[in-house]
């Protein structure tokens, strides 16, 4: 007697390979690749959600591999790891304060995205923002929330870094050279980082790329390890930074917290 093959085993295990290839697919992409109909695609992408396999990003809506918890993870699984942990803090963070969020981890003198709920807030002014963007560390709220709140070796690390290779934005380059000092012993102040009101979001001048956007950003600490940062980003014309900060500021603390203590155990 001939034994059958599970056509729904060998189509799930199909989707896991083609995640496993390209690290992060559209429902279009994985029908492309897999030749599997959407509606079968969506009722498999569920069950392996549901077995925490897969996870789809808040950010694109793409889905991405989750790798197992414990063991030897490369750079990009924990980085997936991290993300997959911090979504839900973030999504529940969304709802609470309305404004979305990002969440944001140093990587080779930048700070750059892996998560954020500013598709699901409808708030994406800036279209080069998706995950892996990285962003400035001199004059957004979370490259200032992180300098200010990591080590004083890997602070000095960075800036070695800078003044050896000044930023390209000028903006950028004249807070290293003149206050960078004054504007982290405010940011440890004040328990949150404040982004630069002449910053557009990019490496060029506000005066040529521009995103509207301001923010506020507090650190994730946990065990004496900075894991990252996490924000909440604003429509600038609105002039809300001191109703955001009365009435947001507990809420992405706590937010902060509680990542950071999942990010520690993982």
């Amino acid at each position: 007697m001939t034994t059958k093959t599970i056509r729904a085993l060998e189509r799930g295990i199909a989707v896991l390979k083609a995640l496993d290839e390209n690290n992060a697919l559209s429902l279009q992409q994985l029908h492309n690749r897999t030749g599997i109909a959407k509606a079968t695609l969506l009722r498999i992408l569920l069950t392996l959600e549901q077995e925490q396999m897969i996870r789809k990003s808040i950010g694109d809506g793409c889905y991405y591999p989750v790798p197992v918890v414990h063991g030897h993870k490369s750079a990009s699984d924990r980085h997936a790891l991290y993300a997959s942990l911090a979504a839900p803090h973030l999504e529940r963070l969304q709802q609470t304060v309305i404004w979305p969020s990002d969440f944001l981890i140093y990587n080779r003198y930048k700070m750059m995205s892996l998560e954020t709920t500013r598709r699901t807030a409808a708030l994406a002014l800036n279209a080069r923002y998706k995950i892996g963007f990285r962003v400035d560390m001199f004059l957004s709220a979370p490259g200032r929330a992180y300098l200010a709140f990591c080590s004083d070796a890997e602070r000095e690390r960075i800036l070695a870094h800078y003044r050896k290779h000044p930023p390209r934005n000028a903006l950028s380059a004249s807070v290293l050279r003149n206050s960078i000092d004054d504007v982290l012993a405010a940011t440890r102040a004040q328990g949150y980082a404040v982004r630069d009101p002449l910053f557009g979001g990019d490496e060029e001048d506000i005066s040529d790329f521009d995103d509207q956007f301001d923010a506020i950003a507090v650190p994730l600490l946990q065990g004496g390890q900075i894991f990252g940062c996490i924000n909440i980003v604003w429509v600038r014309k609105y002039n809300l930074r001191q109703k955001i900060i009365r009435e947001c500021l507990a809420p992405l603390q706590s937010t902060a917290e509680a990542i950071a203590e999942a990010l520690y155990h993982a």
